[in-house]
């Protein structure tokens, strides 16, 4: 009877240690809501691809996976509020490159740093951006538009979601390689921009294929030049960059990729690619990626963070070449 009793504490006591808080820890943990941060305003392609992923981490994990847009600043408000959230793997953000690496560049006072401040996770796909012009444009091709420009100086101007953003780095690029004398109209988002290129209040505006497909497809825009390396095969008859300005090479992208603050435990970044990657396979984000022009390029941790430290080098000469030191590092 004796040893029974003991038989039955002893068990008592191993199911109690099963349950203590620290065991129970990382259930409590993935419980929570996954908090996903895109730094930009909602309806541009980061944003459309990043909430596909949501919904397809919420099918895989049975986690609730909330969206929050922080825009501001060229992606630095949001960024820098993702770069101080807590490492638990409950918090992570889905960003794009040039802006990610480029806008701490431009401050006086970097709010982030690109290569210390997180820890990449995956790096998913990438896009080229496209120049683009309201279909009521009296032009129909990146010469004719030049020769726009020329005529009509007071109207030559291009539509940016702000300094270091993806279309106002090559934008600038762009002029420095053609001599093109358009004037940039800097606004707080991209869905914000387009609308005054479709009402033809703006002449132009370089923006990725995913931003602007819904009203290339409508019949609203109409594309001048893309930024691929050989001619796209949703638009055989638009001319790349290299091949509209005569200078091979030339290109204008965007990658898109996932990044936890720093400190987030390795063991909890291999989980989190792990989701991330089954999530690419599935079939919902695989037909977005292919209808909005997204390139497949799944990249590990350690292949993202390698990459990344390429692209922070190619930023500060971006920022020199496209003549962006300037800007106000106040802001």
């Amino acid at each position: 009877m004796r040893r029974a009793i003991r038989l039955l504490i002893a068990a008592a006591l191993a199911a109690a240690a099963a349950t203590s808080p620290a065991q129970a820890q990382p259930q409590l943990a993935s419980d929570k809501a996954l908090q996903l941060i895109v730094p930009y305003g909602p309806g541009n392609g980061l944003d459309l691809l990043a909430r596909e992923f949501a919904e397809v981490l919420r099918s895989q994990t049975s986690s609730n996976v909330v969206v929050e847009n922080r825009e501001g600043a060229g992606g630095v408000v949001g960024t820098s509020y993702a770069a101080r959230l807590p490492t638990d793997g409950r918090s992570i953000m889905m960003t794009a490159n040039p802006p990610f690496a480029i806008a701490p560049l431009l401050q006086k006072t970097a709010a982030y740093d690109p290569l210390s401040s997180f820890v990449p996770i995956a790096r998913v796909g990438s896009v080229p951006l496209v120049l683009i012009a309201s279909s009521h444009s009296p032009f129909t091709s990146f010469e004719q538009m030049k020769q726009y420009v020329s005529a009509h100086p007071d109207k030559a101007n291009y539509a940016s979601s702000g300094i270091g953003s993806p279309g106002q780095v090559y934008t600038e690029l762009l002029k420095k390689a053609t001599g093109l004398a358009i004037q940039e109209v800097p606004y707080k988002s991209t869905s914000q921009a387009l609308v005054d290129v479709i009402a033809g209040n703006v002449l132009v505006s370089l923006v990725s294929v995913p931003a602007a497909a819904p009203h290339l497809k409508s019949g609203a825009l109409r594309v001048l030049a893309i930024g691929s390396s050989q001619r796209h095969p949703d638009f055989p008859e638009v001319p790349t960059f290299a091949e509209a300005i005569g200078q091979p090479g030339f290109e204008a992208g965007v990658w898109y990729g996932f990044f936890a603050p720093s400190g987030t435990s390795a063991d909890t970044v291999r989980k989190l690619f792990d989701d991330i990657a089954k999530a690419q396979a599935a079939p919902g984000i695989r037909a977005l990626m292919r209808r909005s022009s997204v390139i497949p390029q799944l990249q590990t941790s350690a292949e993202f963070a390698a990459s990344l430290k390429a692209d922070v080098a190619l930023a500060r000469q971006l920022i020199e070449t496209a003549n962006l030191a300037n800007a106000d590092r106040g802001k």
